[in-house]
């Protein structure tokens, strides 16, 4: 079992209208083909999806389709890594733990890139992690762990500030980006321009229902103005398999279908069934549920 559905289908979306450069060639023959992380307790295996580029080796593990497929990636400079998000609950975070220490290299930073729980739910398990992240974002996480329905973050918590801007990690230059009011209030955005990689986390979901958004509106434009960046060609994603730019389109078509059935349903039931039927082999179901919590929105 991979731990995630509808591969054959994420992979002819990732074909539409884009021609594939020889770095998303060779992505397809390696980060495509899976191994599986190690079972944790009833929750099946996540999977790894490994690929090397610019002496660069970027692991991005997806989590099992019962933890909504959500990501972490551990990208492998020559001697440390650069972590980012920490999956949703502690087995997952287990299994990422596990890839960091198969690496044998220690981790030189680790960022949290939004205020979501499923990316941030497991981080007090990831050993050596300490996440850096925005102020805004610290916030908001600390005012939903008080909520109590995730062990308290503390290596979020208790983590550094990130600076935005460029930077380089082992000589490679690394870019953090910051984008407001799309997916979540905020996203750190990772960019590797040597690599042509982009860790672009909630912006984009390859075959899983996306989460309702902040401001779909302002989440097109932001995506439109990335749509021809020369910085990347190859995406990494918070939900489900990397991907390249191409996928970026079909996310803004999608996020037009989703602003519509939230503007013109009936009801968030209506709402979840048009995105059903216009997607019909879209996985993570339960990201839908979150539709009644974002209707007066």
């Amino acid at each position: 079992m991979t731990g995630i559905s509808n591969s054959s289908l994420s992979r002819r979306d990732l074909m539409k209208g884009a021609a594939l450069s020889l770095g998303a060639a060779t992505l397809l023959r390696t980060a495509l083909t899976p191994t599986k992380a190690h079972a944790q307790g009833e929750l099946p295996a996540g999977t790894v999806h490994s690929f090397a580029t610019g002496g660069v080796t970027f692991h991005t593990y997806v989590s099992p389709a019962q933890a909504v497929n959500v990501t972490s990636h551990v990208i492998e400079f020559s001697d440390q890594l650069l972590v980012i998000d920490g999956t949703m609950l502690p087995p997952t975070a287990a299994e990422v733990s596990a890839l960091i220490a198969s690496t044998g290299k220690p981790v030189g930073k680790a960022v949290l890139s939004h205020e979501h729980p499923d990316h941030w739910g497991g981080s007090a398990f990831i050993e050596g992690a300490a996440f850096e992240t925005l102020p805004q974002i610290r916030d908001a996480v600390a005012n939903e762990a008080a909520e109590g329905q995730f062990p308290e973050p503390t290596t979020v918590l208790n983590g550094a500030d990130l600076q935005i801007g460029m930077t380089s990690m082992s000589g490679v230059p690394v870019e953090f980006r910051h984008y407001e009011n799309n997916e979540a209030p905020h996203m750190v955005v990772t960019v590797l321009p040597e690599q042509k990689v982009a860790v672009v986390q909630d912006l984009v979901y390859n075959g899983i229902f996306f989460a309702p958004g902040t401001d779909r509106k302002n989440w097109i434009a932001t995506l439109e103005s990335m749509r021809d960046d020369p910085a990347f060609d190859t995406l990494l994603v918070g939900h489900g398999l990397p991907t390249t730019r191409g996928e970026i389109d079909t996310a803004i078509a999608y996020i037009k279908v989703l602003d519509d059935a939230m503007t013109n349903a009936a009801t968030p039931d209506d709402a979840s069934e048009m995105l059903k039927a216009a997607y019909p082999g879209y996985g993570g179901d339960f990201l839908l549920s979150l539709i009644p919590a974002y209707w007066s929105q």
